[in-house]
């Protein structure tokens, strides 16, 4: 991210006016960055949005390092967008397709006149209002393989039954909230669809401040800034995940951020942390953070203290939630925090722009952030009981799909740790390879690998040679076509079970087999892994009668790492097809895999070249 863009999201945040989004969403689309990531981002609204939520799209999308393209459509009119193949939505060929409806228009009765409704009448709106939006969501699905995000509905102001609202199980709010938790159902049947949580939002500033009932009637604009900053916020958590803009290490401070005062001066009995205020509120961030810990966010430290006085709080401290193993990087020293970043970020094998670094010093923050602006900066505000919610709304760790792999990266970390002590002890390289005892398998997709091989895509940037990202719906779209292979690499070895860790798209064109994407973890990286499957890709695109195996190279700022990946494993230039494309001769001898690995190879091209195993 560029300077000029951090200084316009600074001006926009120091007073952010309807009039300074207008302005700030300008002045950043004049703005040029390679870095940036394109993302297109279509809503269709039964509201009025005009004339900042575009704007406020925008902004919080240059800020999560992306570069937007928004259709808004007209008003209400949804059903043409979604039922005509050729509508501007499907020829906008959006990233993502949001749905932002509301009651009022859709169910009128829900709102204005709910206690005119029997029980039974309630029950066919609420069903009206599932068929029809739960109609849209499966056009879209069945016409683009964009994201789908659906708005929840906010719950009405004064229910209509006063306090006797929550006695019936017929009452508004109930009735509301059972028309959201069935949404929720149905939209989980549905490929690469998520819920956006409205309600939550609307609860977290109140509905006075969300909501403003006389533009609702003036113009049909109910949500305020402050609600549209938000919604734009969350849609743009979805699109910096489908993305790979997404974060990957939070990084912390630990005097006055992790605990209450200087532990080098106060001691172990004098810093607060406890069940009291104000340790209770620290104690509340642990909790924050623990729960990142266990979606798969590494967690680092970085601070300027006498390492064993901190780390004493974490291994004896009573109160402390957070504990030694829960950090995989630790630079606990006097030096200058941009360069501990740069350390933790080369430990850690990650880029410095997957990093957050949270810190309650404004001088260190803002060294940070003229040192490192790849790096995300959070200074914490002086009153911790908001520092939870600081993280939360400002850290952009979201993914879209939680996996077994997330709950145990850190400990894979850990044992990468382990393998390093290893790779001290012996002689040889090969020694050291054969002595982790590893055992590859290569698969095809299945139902169970679609989430993970799609994250993979979204999140994997620096061994990635082409950087194609996929949505699941695509996924499994590739994986059930007779032109595709879509596989997946799986890896253990004497000190953990790293899981998928590798995925390759491969498309037919005639008598050649075409590499879209082959991607591999970084935690993996000098295992051998790329050789072994470049060589099943190999063996299966000759079983398939192919006679050579095409691969491109796609450069970007990040993927520099795979510049000789197809030269160094026998591809030669394709001059044919042009810069960046790679060609393997499948007719002569194939290399094999290293000699190291253990590898299971259960690829099976017989009659389509993959599809979905249930």
């Amino acid at each position: 991210m560029t300077t000029t863009i951090l200084e316009t999201l600074n001006w926009l945040d120091s007073d952010p006016s309807t009039a300074r989004h207008l302005s700030a969403a300008g002045k950043l689309d004049k703005i040029t960055d390679e870095t940036l990531v394109p993302v297109k981002i279509a809503v269709l609204r039964n509201f009025t949005l005009e004339p900042t939520f575009a704007p406020c799209l925008k902004v919080k999308s240059y800020a999560a390092g992306l570069k937007p393209e928004i259709f808004l459509s007209g008003f209400d009119s949804a059903p043409q967008e979604v039922f005509m193949d050729g509508s501007d939505l499907y020829q906008f060929q959006p990233d993502i397709v949001a749905f932002a409806m509301r009651l009022h228009t859709l169910a009128p009765a829900l709102v204005g006149s709910f206690a005119s409704l029997s029980p039974e009448e309630c029950d066919t709106q609420v069903e009206s209002v599932l068929n029809r939006v739960v109609s849209f969501v499966r056009a879209v699905r069945e016409r683009s393989s964009a994201v789908i995000l659906v708005n929840n509905f906010e719950l009405s102001a004064i229910p209509s039954y006063g306090v006797l609202d929550a006695q019936s199980s017929y009452g508004q709010h109930v009735v509301i909230r059972r028309l959201n938790a069935l949404l929720r159902e149905q939209i989980e049947t549905i490929g690469s669809a998520y819920i956006v949580d409205v309600d939550h939002l609307i609860s977290r500033i109140g509905y006075d401040s969300a909501i403003d009932n006389r533009y609702w009637h003036i113009g049909r604009a109910p949500y305020t800034l402050a609600l549209q900053r938000r919604l734009a916020a969350e849609y743009v958590k979805f699109a910096a995940a489908l993305k790979g803009k997404n974060k990957k290490c939070l990084v912390l401070d630990c005097d006055n951020t992790l605990w209450g005062g200087v532990i080098g001066e106060d001691g172990m009995d004098g810093i607060k942390l406890g069940a009291t205020h104000p340790g209770s509120a620290f104690l509340e961030f642990h909790a924050a953070i623990i729960d990142l810990y266990h979606r798969g966010v590494l967690l680092a430290l970085n601070s300027k203290n006498n390492e064993a006085d901190a780390m004493e709080v974490f291994e004896k401290h009573p109160s402390s939630l957070l504990k030694t193993h829960h950090f995989v990087a630790k630079r606990v020293n006097w030096s200058d925090k941009a360069s501990n970043l740069r350390e933790i970020a080369q430990e850690l094998n990650i880029g410095l722009d997957s990093l957050v670094f949270v810190d309650d010093n404004p001088f260190e923050c803002e060294f940070v952030r003229e040192a490192l602006p790849q790096v995300k900066v959070i200074q914490l505000p002086a009153d911790p009981t908001r520092f939870a919610a600081e993280l939360y709304d400002k850290a952009n760790f979201d993914t879209l799909a939680l996996n077994d792999e997330d709950r145990r990266r850190s400990t894979m970390y850990q044992a990468e740790a382990q393998r390093h002590e290893l790779k001290q002890s012996v002689g040889s390289m090969e020694e050291y390879l054969r002595s982790l005892e590893i055992n590859l398998t290569i698969a095809p997709v299945s139902a169970f690998s679609i989430p993970r091989i799609a994250q993979l895509t979204q999140k994997t940037n620096q061994f990635n040679v082409t950087t194609r990202r996929y949505s699941e719906e695509q996924v499994t779209a590739m994986a059930n076509s007779e032109d595709w292979l879509v596989c997946y690499a799986q890896l253990k070895d004497r000190f953990d079970d790293a899981g998928i860790i590798a995925a390759a798209f491969v498309h037919a064109e005639g008598d050649m087999a075409v590499i879209d994407t082959l991607l591999m973890s970084c935690r993996v990286i000098g295992r051998g892994v790329e050789q072994a499957l470049l060589s099943s890709l190999a063996h299966a695109g000759l079983k398939r009668g192919c006679t050579r195996l095409l691969g491109q190279y796609i450069p970007t700022p990040k993927n520099g790492l795979v510049t000789e990946l197809f030269p160094s494993n026998g591809f030669e230039p394709d001059p044919e097809r042009g810069d960046g494309w790679w060609k393997l001769d499948l007719r002569g001898p194939l290399a094999e895999s290293p000699n190291w690995l253990i590898v299971t190879d259960e690829l099976n091209i017989e009659g389509s070249m993959s599809e979905v195993e249930e």
